[in-house]
């Protein structure tokens, strides 16, 4: 989100400092690399809190960290506020529309990177293994998928999962108008190079405390103070703490992954096994799993039973493993209504919010980086329910 900001800024004739702190594995790099434009609703609705129950870890993907009860207790309280019909219906109309430039935003982005290749549009395939299969596919194409064309997977494609798998799967359905990154380290790697030849300042060192005063803003580092006219705060989970007097519910929402080689055998596309909640994405020579939905805090221990699970799934689908698996997990940043944060600080012109994507911070990025740009340039304003005080005004 950063590092598409900061890109977009500078080649539009702004100044820019990105202060980054170098990271080998953040959430922008760990997840699936799907570019989600399906994903048009929010998920702060009532049929998402049933889940909690149907779902909780180990029998599904939703984790509550029982060791930080008060990092989550309280923003759930928020979350079922938010599941009011009212604003379940204001935030899907933000959120579809914000959508339905995601992925023309991302063709935009590679094409000024000169880097078609970084993307991949041949879409993504949904896969079910159970006995409510047929069920579960018909639910999915008779869903509303706005700017997305769902297609039954043929049966001969199903054959051929079936002749690699070792669980067999009965219905898929392919979605076509989403899209995935073919490297998410060289996304991020040649995002920063271009920042740079754009005249673009990286600063390599974490941001600390944020002032606002009437003509500038002070960013202490810990690599020294800067001053500047604007800040736009795209920091992640770490976002709230930078902000004085605003309320920011910001919950650690962890994802998990394992990757492994996969010694060149695994050539179907990109899947998502419904009924585990697994999404394995092809990176080169390299498979990816991920799952889980883990709620807890930033800073506390990851749970070696996720990674367990998942490795357990990869070896009952029969995926080709030819080396070691190796482990990630990562925090996304989730507002209790499961909106982004976007615009100026009511309290603070001078600080513009960019933060609060949860799941869809890779598929949103761009299209995120093209709003801010717009109401830095033109004072364009952005959708209310994406109101970076909106908390602030409610509590």
């Amino acid at each position: 989100m950063a590092r598409c900001c900061a890109l977009r800024l500078q080649e539009q004739g702004y100044a820019v400092t990105l202060v980054a702190k170098p990271d080998l594995a953040p959430p922008s790099w760990g997840n699936a690399g799907h570019i989600a434009t399906e994903q048009t609703q929010v998920l702060a609705r009532l049929s998402t809190a049933s889940r909690v129950l149907t779902d909780l870890f180990p029998r599904g993907p939703v984790a509550l960290d029982w060791r930080n009860i008060p990092a989550w207790l309280p923003w759930s309280f928020r979350f079922l506020h938010a599941c009011r019909p009212t604003i379940v219906r204001q935030g899907d109309s933000a959120l579809k529309n914000l959508m339905a430039d995601a992925l023309p935003a991302w063709k935009r982005l590679t094409e000024t990177l000169d880097r078609p290749d970084l993307i991949d549009l041949r879409g993504i395939i949904k896969l079910w293994e159970g006995a409510t299969a047929e069920r579960s596919a018909t639910a999915s194409l008779q869903t509303d998928n706005s700017f997305i064309t769902a297609t039954r997977v043929e049966t001969r494609l199903i054959d051929i999962f079936n002749q690699t798998l070792a669980s067999p799967v009965r219905a898929g359905v392919h979605f076509a108008g989403t899209a995935h990154i073919t490297s998410p380290r060289e996304i991020l790697d040649t995002l920063l190079a271009r920042f740079t030849l754009s005249g673009g300042v990286h600063v390599p060192a974490m941001a600390l405390s944020i002032n606002h005063a009437t003509r500038n803003v002070h960013v202490k580092t810990t690599d020294g103070d800067l001053v500047a006219d604007r800040v736009i705060v795209a920091c992640g989970i770490r976002s709230g703490s930078l902000l004085p007097r605003v309320t920011v519910p910001l919950m650690a929402e962890r994802g998990y992954h394992v990757e492994w080689d996969h010694g060149g055998r695994w050539t179907l596309p990109n899947v998502v096994f419904e009924d585990r909640a697994v999404v394995v994405t092809r990176f080169g020579s390299r498979l990816r799993a991920t799952s889980f939905v883990e709620f807890t805090r930033d800073a506390s221990r990851p749970d070696p039973c996720k990674w367990h699970r998942l490795e357990a799934h990869v070896r009952e689908l029969g995926l080709p493993v030819k080396s070691a698996f190796s482990r990630w997990h990562g925090s996304r940043p989730t507002l209790p209504d499961y909106l982004p944060a976007l615009g100026t600080l009511r309290h603070a012109p001078r600080i513009i919010a960019a933060y609060g994507h949860n799941h869809l911070g890779l598929t949103l990025a761009p299209v995120t980086a093209e709003l801010i740009t717009t109401h830095l340039l033109h004072g364009t304003p952005l959708p209310t329910p994406f109101n970076p005080d909106r908390f602030s005004l409610s509590s």
